[in-house]
């Protein structure tokens, strides 16, 4: 199998750039998620990498050979589309042999390979039946088995679980990495879904207006992102943000209707920093919510409650702001109720209203 390196790649529609001085490192035998909102530019970054789109500029490697101006059909990748591309006239024996006969493969190997691949996919009994007879999560193995059998380098998947419904799509997202890490060949694999990212991938690059944000293992961009925007993408809900002022006589933070006391860790990160405006963000599930007030406590109202089974997920007011929190699915509690809410400060995390990067951030 191959690494995959991509260098200072730029991509320019007229006066769009959908790809900003892209430099990444795709390891060899990982699955690596490119995630990020739509028009981020990681399905042209993946296109690129698969020469169906040529860069403005920049190189792009297949382990030690440059591949930008080398054809798709001589890159010895294999891509697995959000359709799923199936002949419609053939059945899934003949699908899946269809890139084996196109490059004239003897035809006791085709056989093979493909029992091979059916029998990794556990698809050996659909063998002889047409697309039309198959249910969506069947027709996408058939999909990932067009691109298996081929035995590339390199897999690129655009979207591939989309068409599902979530229940199979959870169900797919399990297989698809265990099927991963069974083949263990390098995988480039985009989605908008945050939660399908963190759950698949060995390593994220998250992207944003053509710029890769910030790269790493999931839990690390959970735990330490490096801005506002990977902040705000990554975790379902997402964190929370509030705008608050920072006031050092006062050591705290300052917010409509709250005032917060820092401790040493954060006053000792503001030691330089003068009074200002912050942007405190806090995760729901690091916020504690009471129904009796408390010293350092921070006063909300409950303004809608979603019952999700295990727990619930209050919407709570601040003032004119807004902020989600989990509390246990027995908690009752009534729409405009007073609540209490607790900040713990080793979940805290704040930005610079003007960069928006975090304050504890080291490159």
């Amino acid at each position: 199998m191959s690494e995959v390196y991509v260098e200072e790649v730029c991509k320019q529609y007229r006066e769009v750039q959908a790809l900003d001085n892209i430099t990444c490192t795709f390891e060899d035998g990982q699955l690596t998620v490119l995630v990020g909102p739509s028009g981020c530019g990681k399905t042209t970054l993946l296109r690129t990498i698969a020469g169906l789109i040529e860069p403005t500029s920049g190189a792009i490697y297949i382990g030690k050979r440059r591949v930008d101006g080398v054809p798709p059909w001589e890159r010895n990748i294999a891509m697995v589309f959000q359709s799923y591309a199936l002949y419609p006239h053939m059945t899934v024996f003949k699908n899946i042999a269809f890139p084996l006969e196109a490059t004239r493969t003897p035809k006791d190997e085709i056989k093979r390979r493909v029992v091979e691949t059916a029998r990794i996919l556990q698809i050996e009994n659909l063998l002889d039946r047409k697309p039309r007879e198959l249910s969506g999560g069947q027709m996408q193995r058939v999909a990932l088995g067009r691109a298996i059998v081929r035995k590339p380098e390199v897999f690129l998947m655009d979207e591939p679980l989309s068409n599902l419904d979530a229940k199979l799509r959870v169900v797919m997202r399990a297989e698809l990495k265990h099927l991963q890490t069974q083949l263990g060949v390098t995988t480039i694999y985009v989605t908008h879904d945050q939660a399908e990212a963190m759950t698949l991938a060995d390593k994220l690059i998250v992207m944003n207006a053509g710029r890769i944000q910030q790269i790493g293992r999931p839990e690390e961009l959970y735990r330490h992102p490096r801005n506002i925007f990977v902040a705000g993408f990554i975790g379902s809900p997402p964190m929370n943000f509030i705008e608050v002022q920072y006031d050092p006589t006062a050591r705290a933070l300052v917010g409509t209707g709250f005032q917060y006391p820092l401790g040493p860790r954060w006053l000792d990160l503001l030691r330089n920093r003068p009074a200002g405006t912050l942007i405190l963000g806090i995760r729901p599930e690091s916020i504690q919510v009471s129904n009796t007030p408390s010293p350092g406590v921070v006063p909300a109202s409950v303004y809608v409650m979603e019952q999700l089974g295990r727990e619930i997920l209050l919407d709570v007011k601040i003032g004119p702001q807004t902020l989600r929190a989990f509390v246990p699915a027995d908690t009752r509690l009534q729409m405009g109720q007073d609540v209490w809410l607790q900040f713990h400060e080793d979940a805290l995390y704040l930005f610079d209203p003007e960069t928006e990067v975090s304050l504890s951030w080291k490159e």
